[in-house]
């Protein structure tokens, strides 16, 4: 028979142990005590006690007392022998802590059979009343209402801030009111971050516009305990226009290296919520400044953004163009459009409705044009979308000339970019939102409107694909080389008029740095991607345009002087060649004009047909559609021999049905012409003028196909002469080769025809 734990002569000790100096305790252990262990234990156990019930109040020490009496504890039991000795009293909490020993056996494991039990009786039990906690609290206005509670205040937070401005520019501080208020916030600055008393003034302005007095820029409008320092989000900005690459997560990031904490995703939060207040402040604080200086006005800054293109002098002489433009469209700050999740197969995918949050606010200031300013040239693009008789040469060698009606973009995006209007100098002028579409029609006609209204009618314009607005747009000058010669006369900047060394390529090298903010802008809202392009505009145009217009001006100037040295050598030369005058160049641009202009579409003029020559060409197709019928209806009569119970099938009733038709239409012209050309009796092959007709009309043809062969060929010469032209670049060269060798194909097509 096994021997109870009580009968051994060691005793196992389950429990934590307890450091009454420092109060605390360690990990549950189990220790082995031996008899004289064991004797040792309850003399330290009964001292303790003594020693607490000695150190405990009167009160505590009285209840104490009756707890014993009533659990009837304090009488010890008669000792057993085969029992081992212990203290009269018993604490629970002792126990519990492993300092004194429960006298209890756990031989046979009834213990752990009955917590078990009773474990599993509990875990029943609130399984069957615990009922899941459903949350029907939506968040789709938080964002809505952060930003009305910051609006309801906003007043108060600019005068906030421009005291702190003027203090800080002054190095000086207005006297401390005589009631202040103290509050504890953890203060964000560059290098640390710490839980301050900062001082709140008892004149009823609010907390929010309090810290910001002391250039802390709190997270949220009612009851922060957050603030950013307003040089750290000085600094971010500033950087943030430097590199456009760098996002508010991995500045925020670095803070969090920089003070040695972990970052978290509602840091990031905590910041973008600060830097919104921030602009916005700086953003009001100009606007006040705007009003004091009278330039509240309308288009104020649209008529006052360059000084070289918009400052007139008294006196001075008028230009065939009082102002240079340049526009393009760029598809790289685009934005995602957030989406719900859909049950949509894979074959046949469905973009779900909008969980954009509800945001009142509108970043993009008076640099962009609204959707309704833009879309109200849409109804013009039908002239666009209908045929024109003058098919444009240029729609099928230029991707975004592409026909607008097939330009759409990915769903998934709202924004597919932007739609840019710079001046000669560099200057943004204004820009639009390309909304889920490529360039259309209607993004060029809006810019161009908002010019003729700010500046008026003596202006010119550069666009890539300029000679598809020749209707709408007076002043086109770009067209690239390896487009049709005639687009380059009418349109290329060397031979257009008034534009001097202007190539109007600004818009390209304005986005080379302007892509960089497409991490930034992709998965933003539509407010902070208005923002983020209106503060690098703003800033491009103040620190960098601005401070280079004079370099850029004296650079052109210099580079004028240096083609008026060489007038010298350009006289020399027209001796030798027999050139008699300047006017000469323009004689021979018109006469190439003229050349070219007998061409339409790139193809030469056609001699206009005879109304003969197309009776001809009606009386053969008659005659074609004649033969096509009577060879079905004589299959049938052939059927219909050889089987009595001839049954024609669908396909065959079809085809005969579609043949009769085909022929009366044929006939209704063929009768039409007849009594226009008051024809009384029908040619034929035999007759005399059916002869001369058909001859004229195979010369015509042939006519054509001799003149199309010419345009490539003078098209490849034109292009071979700027390939091999000195200053001609590597990007262009490529550019015209690959022209060239759709001039091969087609050359070579049109010469075996």
């Amino acid at each position: 028979m096994r021997k109870s734990s009580a009968n051994s002569r060691k005793i196992g000790i389950l429990g934590s142990s307890y450091d009454p100096s420092s109060r605390s305790r360690t990990a549950p252990r189990t220790v082995k005590l031996s008899r004289a262990a064991q004797d040792e234990y309850r003399r330290a156990g009964a001292e303790e006690l003594e020693s607490r019930l000695r150190n405990m109040p009167q009160e505590q020490l009285d209840n104490f007392r009756a707890l014993q009496d009533y659990s009837g504890t304090a009488t010890p039991e008669p000792e057993d022998d085969n029992m081992d000795d212990s203290p009269a009293v018993t604490n629970i909490h002792d126990i519990l802590d492993g300092h004194t020993r429960a006298e209890i056996s756990h031989a046979g494991g009834e213990i752990i059979a009955a917590l078990q039990a009773e474990i599993e009786k509990e875990v029943a039990k609130k399984s069957d009343t615990r009922k899941k906690r459903v949350d029907y609290r939506v968040r789709d206005d938080r964002t809505q209402n952060i930003v009305d509670g910051w609006k309801a205040q906003m007043d108060r937070l600019v005068s906030a801030y421009m005291a702190w401005c003027a203090e800080a520019d002054l190095g000086s501080r207005d006297e401390t009111p005589a009631m202040v208020e103290t509050m504890k916030i953890t203060v964000v600055d560059l290098y640390d971050s710490n839980t301050l008393d900062v001082e709140l003034s008892a004149g009823g302005t609010g907390v929010a516009a309090a810290l910001i007095k002391q250039g802390l820029i709190p997270c949220s409008p009612w009851s922060p305990s957050v603030a950013i320092s307003t040089r750290v989000l000085e600094l971010y900005r500033t950087t943030h226009i430097r590199c456009p690459q760098l996002a508010i997560q991995a500045f925020v990031k670095s803070l969090c290296d920089l003070h040695g904490v972990p970052y978290r995703p509602h840091l990031r939060q905590q910041f973008s919520v600060t830097y919104d207040v921030y602009l916005e402040l700086r953003r009001r604080t100009d606007s006040l400044v705007n009003t004091a200086l009278g330039r509240d006005t309308p288009n104020w800054r649209l008529k006052h953004t360059c000084p070289a293109c918009m400052y007139k002098l008294e006196g001075e002489d008028a230009l065939i163009f009082s102002m240079l433009t340049t526009m393009d469209g760029n598809d790289s700050l685009k934005r995602v459009l957030r989406r719900a999740r859909t049950d949509g197969s894979e074959e046949e995918p469905t973009l779900g409705p909008s969980i954009e949050r509800e945001d009142s606010r509108d970043g993009g200031e008076d640099y962009f044009l609204n959707r309704e300013q833009v879309d109200r040239w849409a109804k013009d693009r039908v002239a666009d979308i209908l045929p024109s008789d003058a098919k444009n040469p240029c729609s099928d060698r230029w991707k975004n000339m592409v026909n607008d009606v097939t330009s759409r973009m990915w769903g998934i995006f709202d924004e597919t970019g932007i739609f840019l209007g710079l001046c000669r100098h560099g200057f943004v002028l204004v820009v639009a939102d390309m909304v889920r579409s490529g360039e259309l029609a209607k993004y060029p006609l809006a810019l161009v409107n908002t010019f003729l209204d700010a500046f008026g009618l003596d202006i010119g314009g550069g666009y890539d694909i300029g000679c598809h607005f020749e209707s709408t747009v007076r002043n086109r000058s770009f067209h690239g080389h390896a487009h049709n010669r005639l687009c380059q006369l009418s349109f290329l900047a060397t031979y257009v008029e008034g534009l001097g060394l202007e190539d109007l390529e600004g818009c390209e090298r304005y986005f080379s740095r302007s892509n960089g903010l497409a991490k930034s802008v992709r998965y933003a809202s539509k407010f902070h991607r208005h923002q983020e392009i209106t503060t690098f505009m703003k800033q491009i145009d103040d620190l960098e345009t601005y401070a280079n217009l004079s370099k850029f001006i004296c650079d052109n100037y210099r580079q004028a002087l240096k083609i008026l040295k060489t007038e010298g050598e350009l006289k020399r030369w027209m001796a030798l060649e027999g050139v008699e005058d300047y006017d000469s160049f323009h004689v021979w641009l018109e006469e190439e004009r003229e050349y070219l202009l007998g061409m339409e579409d790139g193809l030469p003029k056609k001699v206009e047909e005879t109304m003969e020559m197309e009776y001809v060409q009606k009386l053969m197709k008659l005659e074609e559609s004649q033969k096509k019928v009577q060879a079905i209806l004589k299959a049938e009569r052939a059927a219909l021999a050889d089987e009595a119970a001839f049954s024609p099938t669908p396909v065959s009733q079809v085809s005969r049905r579609h043949a009769i038709d085909q022929r009366a239409r044929d006939l209704e012209l063929v009768e039409h012409l007849e009594t226009q050309l008051q024809i009384k009796r029908r040619w034929t092959s035999a007759s005399p003028e059916w002869f001369s007709a058909v001859k004229a009309v195979k010369q015509l043809k042939y006519r054509e196909a001799l003149d199309h062969i010419e345009r490539v060929i003078v098209e490849r010469l034109f292009e071979m002469t700027k390939i091999h032209q000195s200053g001609t670049g590597y990007k262009m060269r490529k550019h015209i080769a690959k022209a060239l060798q759709a001039r091969s194909k087609d050359g070579s097509s049109h010469a075996y025809t």
